[in-house]
């Protein structure tokens, strides 16, 4: 009896194996017989799931979205306040090899999305979805008392998380920032900024080493 191959299952494994040569090389150096080596499947079985290069590229964007919202919705399910918040802020950083690899693939596809509408609407609805996870957990640290209550938070999300592609762009074309990123996310000391006095108070009697000022 031939075995029944999970299809969906085995096109997650071929986008997680590129996502892996990805953080190894970039992108640009990416190929069908790099993805094949790593996943230990043959580039045949690959073009069973994928017509070309750029397919399969774009199997890893989606890939990469998956695996980004999952992790918001995990985060929101499981901690509370400012610790979600900052938590699904940092899943789009570049502070481990998969998220390297994801900020690589998405600013790829960033770029190619300003001359191809039908990519940009795809992406444009990703960063809808982050937005409102980000935007759901200010709302449940506002209502832990964590973060002041007037502030917006639809507008405070689109700011962190242009606060966050920020920070990781830089990280990506500067080595020394990246190395400096993975060593000690700032996020921590500019979400803080936005509590209420007494979690700002408590943040600031906690040494860190990013922000520090010397006296």
């Amino acid at each position: 009896m031939p075995r029944i191959v999970d299809h969906d299952e085995r096109r997650r494994q071929i986008c997680d194996a590129l996502l892996d040569v990805t953080a190894e090389v970039g992108v640009a150096s990416a190929t069908i017989r790099g993805v094949a080596e790593r996943s230990g499947w043959s580039t045949g079985v690959i073009g069973h799931f994928f017509k070309n290069r750029k397919d399969l590229l774009l199997g890893g964007l989606r890939r990469a979205a998956e695996i980004h919202s999952e992790h918001n919705t995990r985060m929101l399910s499981t901690l509370e306040g400012l610790q979600a918040l900052e938590s699904i802020l940092e899943g789009a950083m570049p502070l481990d090899r998969r998220r390297l690899a994801m900020c690589r693939i998405f600013f790829f596809f960033y770029a190619e999305a300003m001359c191809d509408e039908q990519l940009r609407l795809e992406i444009e609805s990703y960063l809808v979805g982050w937005r409102r996870s980000v935007a759901r957990a200010i709302r449940q640290a506002q209502e832990k008392g964590d973060l002041q209550p007037h502030l917006d938070a639809r507008s405070i999300s689109a700011d962190l998380i242009g606060l966050v592609e920020g920070l990781a762009t830089h990280a990506m074309l500067d080595p020394s920032a990246l190395a400096r990123l993975q060593e000690f996310s700032p996020i921590r000391f500019w979400v803080r900024r936005l509590a209420l006095p007494s979690e700002a108070a408590r943040d600031d009697a906690i040494s860190d080493p990013v922000h520090q000022v010397v006296a």
